[in-house]
């Protein structure tokens, strides 16, 4: 038996002897080999660092669109043609500047319509005031009006009131006619002085009496700049309203014909009120101012004045209506800038369906823009704090600006709720509307601060130290799963970034803290099944 084993032996003892070897490598090398691994990837799962003593900031970001200063569409307020507009695209005015003006045509005619009024109403309320000195006991009414009776309203017998249309009242022994002239022609001095008028083909010359001037110009087809002239000249009997004339004045004739109209046309109140006991008017008569037309058989006379004075403020408040009408004609610049478009140019017109502006200005003095700020951080802002800025489009270029508004009206979307927060630029420099741009606000800020990446903070202000030569490793860092090789240490920390947090005590420069790194301790977790092998392996090394 023994001579089968040893001749076994003989036979296989190479064999044996890599066995051996075999079984040496994977009893004795494999577990160091396996060690050194695990060591390798030890090292992976954290680092260390040093404190750091540098400035440190906590800050807020956002970001915005640049607007301008401020922006005005012009709408218009009238309709009609647009005679001038002396400005492009482009151009920078100033406010109150001239921009478009619109044809006065229309309401200069009913500016002196409304003058007509006033005059008219003037003239009754002085003869009704002047009718009610001259009423006597026996009720008698007396015309405030003169010129020929066009409609008569009442009968003998009728119950009147004051202030009760009478009649229709037209006066055609003047006609006055109004004239357009060559603006550059006419003269102030011309009011008060005599013309010369013709009634149709030019057969019939009248002497007539300019008694006002137009105080605007108008323009006729073809550009001509003209003003009105006003003329009155007795009527000889054959003129009627709505004849054709023209005039000449100082040795200059009027741009081109006009039309007559009566001077005075309107109505006949009553100036009293009671039962007509008799009535001295008709239809197709002529009656004179101061005529008794009606005699009342009981009543109170003289309450007309007060009828013919409201007309009149009614007749003045029309004209100084139709005045200030005027100015809306005229549109001029509502703030200074840039016209960034021009949407209606001379020529065009401008009527009641034209839905868009007619142009639009920006002030480019200064720009801004709006940064959205969550609940959690508006408190921490105010107005006047300074904003860091940078734009998109400007690569290397730091702005400064300054917070000018937190509005109180908050957007909320999902449960986020935040505030829209007004920066303003301290410079415009090469900004322009539309660019984007980022923002960076200091909420608190340390000079040589002493930090240490927030990583390397754990729960409880507690960091953990690298050992000192000899120094063991405490019992609460493996308890915490920190390696071996670290102890415990509790500091006072004071602002943090997203980065780093400020030691305010507990270390010094030269200490060495130890930082995690959660994603690779994770990884060696799932790949060992259990931390404790970990633990464990770094333990038996210190020892």
């Amino acid at each position: 038996m023994k001579d089968k084993i040893r001749n076994f032996f003989k036979r296989h003892y190479k064999g044996l002897i890599a066995v051996v070897l075999l079984a040496i490598v994977i009893f004795v090398a494999v577990p160091r080999l396996l060690k050194s691994k695990a060591d390798e990837m030890m090292q992976g799962m954290y680092q260390t660092s040093q404190p750091l003593v540098q400035d440190l900031q906590v800050t807020l970001t956002g970001t915005g669109t640049i607007t301008p200063n401020d922006q005005y569409a012009i709408t218009p307020l009238v309709q009609g043609e647009i005679t001038d507009a002396p400005f492009e695209e482009g151009d920078v005015v100033k406010k109150g500047q001239l921009l478009y003006q619109f044809s006065t045509e229309n309401v200069e005619d009913n500016i002196k319509s409304a003058n007509l009024g006033v005059r008219q109403a003037q003239q009754s309320y002085s003869d009704a005031v002047e009718s009610k000195r001259k009423s006597t006991d026996d009720l008698t009414l007396t015309s405030d009006q003169e010129g020929y009776v066009k409609k008569l309203y009442v009968s003998a017998g009728d119950k009147i009131a004051a202030g009760m249309t009478i009649a229709d009242i037209y006066d055609n022994t003047t006609m006055v006619l109004e004239v357009p002239f060559n603006a550059a022609d006419v003269k102030k001095s011309w009011v008060g002085g005599h013309a010369s008028v013709y009634v149709g083909d030019e057969s019939e010359r009248l002497r007539g009496k300019v008694v006002s001037i137009s105080p605007t110009d108008a323009v006729l087809d073809g550009n001509m700049v003209v003003t009105y002239v006003t003329i009155e000249v007795s009527n000889p009997g054959g003129i009627a309203s709505g004849a054709i004339g023209t005039a000449r004045i100082d040795g200059v004739d009027c741009n081109s014909e006009g039309t007559f109209s009566v001077k005075s046309e309107g109505t006949l109140t009553a100036g009293g009120s009671g039962t007509i006991a008799k009535l001295n008017i008709r239809e197709g008569g002529y009656l004179r101012k101061g005529a008794a037309y009606i005699i009342l058989k009981d009543g109170t006379v003289g309450d007309g004045v007060n009828s013919s004075k409201l007309s009149l403020e009614s007749a003045k408040n029309q004209l100084e209506s139709a005045k200030k009408s005027l100015d809306d004609y005229s549109v001029t610049a509502p703030i200074s800038g840039t016209v960034i478009t021009k949407n209606a140019k001379k020529g065009d017109n401008i009527n009641a369906s034209y839905n868009a502006s007619l142009a639009v200005i920006y002030d480019m003095s200064k720009v801004k823009f709006k940064m959205q700020v969550d609940e959690l951080d508006v408190l921490k802002i105010s107005v006047g704090q300074e904003v860091s800025v940078k734009a998109d489009a400007l690569e290397g270029v730091e702005l400064t600006g300054h917070i000018t508004n937190i509005s109180l009206e908050a957007n909320t979307t999902g449960g986020v709720t935040e505030y829209p927060v007004t920066v303003e630029l301290d410079e415009v420099g090469d900004l322009l509307p539309g660019m984007n741009v980022s923002a960076t606000i200091v909420l608190k800020e340390e000079k040589d601060a002493l930090c240490i990446p927030v990583d390397a903070l754990m729960r409880g202000e507690v960091v953990y130290l690298k050992n000192a030569k000899g120094e063991e490793t405490s019992p609460e860092a493996l308890e915490a799963g920190v390696p071996a090789g670290f102890h415990e240490v509790k500091v006072t920390v004071g602002i943090s970034s997203d980065s780093y947090v400020q030691i305010l005590s507990g270390l010094k420069p030269e200490d060495e803290v130890y930082v995690p790194r959660a994603e690779m301790t994770d990884m060696y977790g799932l790949m060992m099944g259990t931390d404790e092998y970990y633990y464990e392996e770094e333990t038996d090394e210190v020892e």
